[in-house]
């Protein structure tokens, strides 16, 4: 049985006990019950840049006026730690818009916002059912809400200062969580003291709410009011019914099938085995341009083009080392083109995992890179005859599966694991498999189409 990209909701399980926001109240607020019953301490909501201790927070403490928006008949929201996007579509019309976000912060490879693809329903949702809420222009009048059309306040828990990072800005908790906590989507927090409420910064930067841009947060509330909507959240870059991936503003490394989807002077789409798709860069020959939202660019050799250059990004944290772009992998000391300086980069590579895709077995972990439909391309695996070893640090956990026809052997392989197709690399699907040697026992895999 194939696991299609886009889960249909399940029925939401009345038994969840759904608490405070994990960027917002602590494990020890009440729960939903008696939700406002215990408004008390935060937790941290991650990096936070220049907080106010003067008490002078000029608009922060504001509600913002928000323009109205036509509210979406039967909304849905797929948020991707990845693709470091939203994206909101009205499953009864036409509206489809994405946006850039900032995601929990990198602890162990893992980013702090919690997927929901693993759960019985596979989606969070939204409470924008309920009546909005505001918070009041002091802290004693905070207010608990699902549905915050302003919220103002943050109480850390570590040094119980009250700041209005939230300015004022909608405030939507994610209802599903089995945990003790559950999350949100919020403004930007950063530079929260100015007329806007704030500027997003892009990236793996809060403690698990999903920030958003305080105009696109905006839109976003008042597109979900008077309904609830699922949000489905994701690890991997999602993608459409056609295989392409959802993207916000295409730079340096989106993928591509033409130079046309690189719509940007010098746009230019390479070939990327490692994906099983093309990537958008520009010639270069010394320096690259930077765009905000963006990693820092900077200009590689190019191994087919000899005597020329392209733009690649540095392997920082705002690409998770790399890991967050699917067939790159981080290189050190890269130099430019002139040798004018080197860098830590992203280049088309294996990342080397069990499931990932190769050309060599010196690219994997294991040592075995097994041929996808003759080649070259191929996937890391090894064999197994029931389990397989599993890499901590947010790399797939893996499921022994008998090796496909095309191999000379009828053993085992490992498999990555999976709850979606977004979870697998090019030329695989995610497929309910039943365990090499031990039939009875199914997990969906990364299979080969």
């Amino acid at each position: 049985m194939r696991l299609t990209r886009r889960l249909l909701p399940a029925l939401l399980a009345a038994s969840m006990l759904v608490l405070a926001s994990g960027c917002g109240e602590d494990a020890t607020d009440p729960p939903v019950a008696d939700p406002t019953a215990g408004f008390e301490e935060d937790l941290g909501v991650g990096a936070v840049d220049n907080p106010k201790e003067d008490g002078f927070y000029g608009l922060a403490t504001t509600c913002k006026e928000l323009p109205f928006v036509e509210p979406l008949v039967d909304p849905k929201i797929v948020v991707s730690l990845d693709g470091l996007t939203l994206h909101l579509f009205d499953q009864a019309g036409d509206y489809d818009r994405v946006f850039p976000v900032g995601v929990g912060a990198i602890e162990n490879g893992v980013s702090l916002t919690p997927p929901s693809t693993d759960l019985p329903t596979g989606s969070y949702f939204t409470r924008t059912d309920e009546p909005p809420v505001d918070d009041g222009p002091v802290s004693t009048q905070a207010r608990w809400g699902w549905n915050q059309r302003c919220r103002v306040w943050w109480k850390s828990a570590e040094t119980g200062q009250q700041l209005p990072v939230f300015a004022g800005l909608p405030f939507i908790r994610l209802a599903g969580h089995p945990t003790s906590s559950s999350y949100a989507l919020h403004g930007p927090v950063d530079n929260y003291t100015i007329p806007s409420g704030g500027t997003l910064r892009r990236g793996y930067v809060s403690h698990g709410c999903v920030r958003m841009a305080a105009a696109d947060i905006a839109e976003v509330w008042g597109r979900l009011q008077g309904v609830q909507a699922e949000v489905r959240v994701q690890k991997a870059v999602e993608r459409r019914d056609d295989g392409t991936a959802v993207d916000y503003d295409p730079w340096f490394l989106a993928e591509c099938s033409t130079d046309a989807d690189c719509a940007y002077d010098g746009g230019l789409c390479k070939s990327n085995p490692y994906s099983g798709r093309g990537f958008c860069t520009r010639r270069c020959s010394r320096g690259c341009p930077d765009r905000a939202g963006h990693p820092t660019s900077f200009c590689v050799a190019d191994p087919d083009a000899p005597g020329s250059g392209y733009c690649t990004v540095k392997a920082e944290a705002t690409t998770n080392n790399c890991r967050r772009l699917p067939g790159f992998h981080a290189v050190a000391g890269v130099p430019r083109p002139d040798s004018s300086a080197r860098a830590n980069v992203c280049l088309p590579g294996s990342q080397g995992w069990i499931g990932d895709r190769c050309l060599s077995d010196d690219e994997c972990d294991s040592a075995h890179c097994t041929p996808l439909d003759g080649g070259p391309e191929g996937l890391c695996t090894e064999p197994c005859t029931r389990y397989c070893p599993d890499k901590p640090g947010g790399y797939a956990s893996t499921f022994c599966v008998p090796a496909p026809a095309s191999l000379p052997d009828d053993g085992g392989i490992c498999a990555a694991r999976c709850s979606i197709d977004d979870d697998c690399v090019e030329g695989t699907a995610c497929v309910a498999t039943g365990r090499f040697g031990q039939s009875g026992v199914v997990k969906a895999s990364c299979v080969a189409r």
